[in-house]
């Protein structure tokens, strides 16, 4: 009987310290892996590219599933593990800044099967630090590489609406708090 009160305490014990360990690991990286929201939002871009392409004579109607799909990706708020193709990549001093400060401009794509249309970016702009993390990891990725990145989902830009690709090229801008090269 001692035995097995002594082995059911050690289990309890080391499942409440396998439980408490997840906890905190969670907690210090502030965020759970979401990186599955990243295909459902592809599946919801050509869910709405589909019917903007129908509604293209229709501006009401791609008006609505503008408001529709910012909403949508309003709703994700958070980007933790989501997969890309760094498409453009510059860390460049400029004259507004100290030394110590480039601004970066990133460009990710979506690394899912891409028709015309059926494919959303991320993009940012910012000054960041020569000696902040952000910078070394990126000064070490080339251009075209796989990454995996993290961040906040800022909202959508439309641009060059044409009928028949009414979402054809629009950007999800981020700030990105993450981001790694893929091991391959």
């Amino acid at each position: 009987m001692k035995n097995i009160t002594r082995s059911l305490t050690v289990l309890v014990s080391m499942l409440i310290f396998t439980s408490c360990q997840q906890k905190t690991t969670k907690e210090q990286n502030g965020k759970e892996d979401n990186s599955v929201l990243q295909s459902e939002l592809l599946n919801y871009t050509k869910k709405i590219n589909v019917q903007a392409k129908k509604d293209s004579s229709n501006s009401e109607k791609l008006e609505n599933a503008k408001l529709e799909y910012t909403s949508k990706v309003n709703s994700i708020k958070i980007c933790n593990n989501w997969k890309g193709k760094i498409t453009l990549l510059d860390l460049d001093e400029v004259e507004d800044y100290s030394k110590d400060t480039v601004v970066m401009r990133i460009g990710i794509e979506n690394n899912y099967d891409k028709g015309d249309q059926d494919y959303f970016s991320f993009v940012e702009v910012m000054p960041i630090p020569k000696n902040g993390k952000l910078y070394k990891k990126l000064n070490s990725i080339k251009k075209n590489s796989d990454i995996v990145f993290s961040g906040k989902i800022l909202g959508v830009k439309f641009n060059n609406i044409t009928p028949g690709y009414e979402f054809s090229n629009f950007f999800i801008a981020t700030e990105f708090s993450d981001i790694n090269p893929v091991n391959k």
